[in-house]
């Protein structure tokens, strides 16, 4: 008498660029329900809270897939020939960002007819003519919040992995660097179109950048805090004239 044979259930495996579509969803859309939830209780910094909780959540994958920060260019520049090439880089990527808001957007805009909604700096305001707050503001979110958390999940997460699923070639490259620049553009929607543009424009900059030096994300941490920080900077000494 035969008995009758217990096949083990299949089981599913997604490929591996379905598990790269999956981990950036998840990211993403984990960064986007907690800066929702941050919005709702007016915290301050809600955008640099959401991008660290999605880096956590980056970290995790990368973790799986035996990968570090460091693979993903996160290391500090050794040597002071080293040193003095970042720090160059890095302000020759601030020129190139200050022309292109300070020219093509602005030249966009009119042709188009944008405005960046007045509502944009709102959340600024609490910080004008209170000198300590701003320091503590452009440290931990300007600084630690943005320079740092934008270009680790922007670059060194989401770039790559987009990178990684399109083909790490010319035409693929190409397509994630695109790819990438429309959401870190759209996250920015806050500041209406124009601002939606400014910032896709500056993160195609920021992945040219990226690319052509190694995947070194140093410079580009250095740039992003200058930028923020001129800015930010300007918007508090003219208590709120220059946006």
């Amino acid at each position: 008498m035969q008995t009758p044979s217990l096949e083990e259930p299949k089981t599913t495996k997604l490929s591996r660029g379905q598990k790269t579509v999956f981990e950036v969803l998840v990211v993403l859309g984990v960064m986007l329900l907690v800066k929702d939830v941050a919005d709702r209780f007016n915290a301050i910094g809600a955008g640099s809270i959401a991008m660290w909780c999605g880096i956590f959540v980056a970290s995790y994958f990368m973790s799986k897939n035996g990968l570090s920060w460091k693979d993903r260019g996160l290391t500090l520049p050794l040597g002071a020939k080293s040193w003095l090439k970042s720090v160059g880089l890095a302000l020759l990527t601030v020129l190139a960002v200050l022309l292109f808001m300070g020219l093509v957007v602005p030249l966009l805009s009119g042709v188009l007819g944008l405005h960046i909604p007045e509502s944009a700096t709102d959340r600024f305001e609490f910080f004008l003519g209170q000198p300590m707050v701003f320091f503590l503001y452009l440290v931990v979110v300007i600084w630690i919040g943005a320079a740092v958390g934008e270009e680790l999940l922007m670059r060194g997460f989401l770039l790559n992995s987009l990178i990684e699923l399109f083909g790490d070639h010319k035409k693929g490259v190409t397509a994630a660097v695109v790819l990438h620049a429309v959401v870190f553009g759209m996250l920015h929607i806050s500041q209406g179109v124009p601002g939606i543009i400014g910032t896709g424009g500056v993160a195609v900059i920021f992945a040219v950048v990226y690319l052509l030096n190694g995947k070194k994300l140093f410079p580009l941490i250095i740039a992003h805090g200058l930028i923020n920080s001129i800015s930010i900077t300007a918007y508090y000494l003219s208590n709120g004239n220059i946006t």
